[in-house]
């Protein structure tokens, strides 16, 4: 196993914790390892941190502290290709020893005074034979046909089931071993019974069972989770594969999730800060509902206690700005004003399909981008689509904006300004750079937006074709 790079975690990311006073000390011994350096690292989230380094004394590392680590899973990390040995340290054992060879490191990998570990890598080698034996079953149950011998196989599968299971509750009847089944829970299945109707609905029941009971054995008010590999996993998956990809649907996901753990959990923290950061990033159109949403009813109401003043205000600020620029919001008002002075209002335009163009005569994009829009206002103007095109610059810069409809060749757009900013345009419309591309129908309903215009003959043809069939 490779460990692909190291980062040192930000301060902002740990939570203070009190604890009792305890040293750690983890001796180490590897045969045949030639380096002199041993780091010790450990997992939060889906990323992985350097925590100590141990040079070595003689025949082995200790790593050695005077605080207590935060129970999770840490990796011996070997230099210099990263090849890595897993281990739990959990709050009430911090002092024991562990000793392999380069030969076979998982197969030779020994613990001295600390049951945790063994018991661990006991159940990693029951795992694996139990995989072997299934995997050799589910061979032989595909190469034969005779039922009999079949259904002996599917009764030997379900008895490595059975064990596999009754080994794992071994496991968690020891509190001992509690970060163990954890993390166990954490790759543990929801069972599926069998459901009635046709083979459509019991596809269906058995996805909405699965859906239902995904986080029945993960324990999110339990702080060390966030420092095992299969934490952010479940998250994600749940998100991704198991919520449709719309922002009403993940905000539900994720407010249920959210449910799960406690506020002043490391879980929340994980959870409301990565995600939000992940949507508010997000390249697919109309994800930007989700950091709004996330924002309004959390952040704002004082549940980003890790956040400073002046960055939850600019983010409380962009949640206002973007909120009425959401997908299927109606589109604000401006008026604008062609070269001779007379009023648009973006409300007024009267057309099925409405684009909203906002650019500037000295962006490249916007240049480079314009043959395509104006081809494809040719191809579309009589189908129903209007384009207001308006010009960024105001005061002095904005003369510069007639100059380029002329040398652009734009005079088939509804070309525009504000030189005096009266609309507030850059504030309305969120423009931090150019292109800027909305696309409303009728209504002025905000249908998609900040799109390329290499895109607009594709997405159009997709806008209209759902409109028909809706009509």
């Amino acid at each position: 196993m490779i460990l692909r790079s190291f980062i040192v975690i930000p301060l902002f990311l740990l939570l203070s914790v009190s604890l009792q006073a305890q040293v750690y000390e983890i001796k180490v011994k590897i045969k045949g390892y030639q380096n002199d350096t041993l780091l010790l690292g450990y997992h939060f989230g889906d990323k992985t941190y350097i925590k100590d380094t141990a040079f070595r004394k003689i025949d082995q590392f200790v790593f050695k502290g005077d605080s207590i680590l935060e129970g999770g899973m840490y990796l011996l990390v070997l230099k210099p290709k990263n090849d890595f040995i897993q281990i739990l340290i959990d709050q009430d054992n911090q002092k024991f020893s562990c000793e392999t060879d380069t030969f076979d490191i998982s197969g030779n990998l020994k613990f001295k005074n600390s049951k945790l570990n063994q018991e661990f890598y006991a159940y990693l080698d029951f795992l694996d034979v139990q995989r072997r034996m299934g995997d050799s079953l589910n061979a032989i149950h595909q190469a034969i046909d005779q039922e009999p011998i079949k259904i002996q196989i599917r009764k030997e599968l379900d008895e490595i089931d059975v064990a596999v299971k009754a080994r794992q509750k071994s496991i968690a009847e020891k509190p001992q071993l509690s970060l163990l089944t954890l993390l166990l829970n954490l790759g543990t299945e929801p069972e599926i019974p069998e459901f009635e109707g046709t083979e459509e609905e019991q596809r269906e029941k058995a996805f909405y069972h699965y859906r239902t009971h995904f986080f029945d054995k993960v324990d999110l008010s339990d702080d060390r989770i966030v420092r095992l590999p299969l934490f952010h996993g479940k998250i994600e998956r749940y998100l991704n594969k198991l919520t449709a990809q719309i922002p009403d649907s993940i905000n539900k996901a994720l407010d249920y999730i959210l449910s799960k753990a406690p506020a002043k959990s490391y879980a929340f923290k994980y959870i409301l800060s990565t995600w939000l950061t992940q949507y508010a990033n997000s390249k697919y159109v109309g994800m930007d509902g989700i950091y709004v949403h996330l924002v309004e009813e959390y952040y704002a109401k004082g549940m980003g206690y890790w956040l400073d003043e002046e960055l939850l205000a600019k983010m409380l600020a962009d949640a206002k700005t973007l909120k009425p620029l959401l997908l299927d919001k109606i589109a604000p008002d401006i008026t604008v004003y062609k070269q001779d002075g007379t009023p648009v209002s973006l409300h007024k335009v009267q057309a099925p399909y409405t684009i909203l163009y906002i650019w500037a005569p000295d962006c490249g994009h916007c240049k480079s981008s314009m043959p395509s829009l104006l081809k494809f206002y040719e191809n579309y103007k009589d189908k129903g689509v209007e384009i207001l095109a308006l010009c960024s610059k105001v005061g002095e810069d904005e003369k510069a904006c007639w100059d380029a409809v002329k040398t652009l060749h734009m005079e088939p757009l509804t070309n525009t300004s504000d030189p005096l900013h009266r609309s507030k345009f850059r504030l309305t419309y969120d423009v931090k750079t150019t292109p800027v591309v909305y696309i409303l129908d009728k209504d002025k309903k905000i249908l998609t937006k900040k799109i390329a215009a290499e895109q607009l003959s594709e997405v159009m043809e997709k806008l209209m074709s759902i409109d028909q069939n809706e009509d």
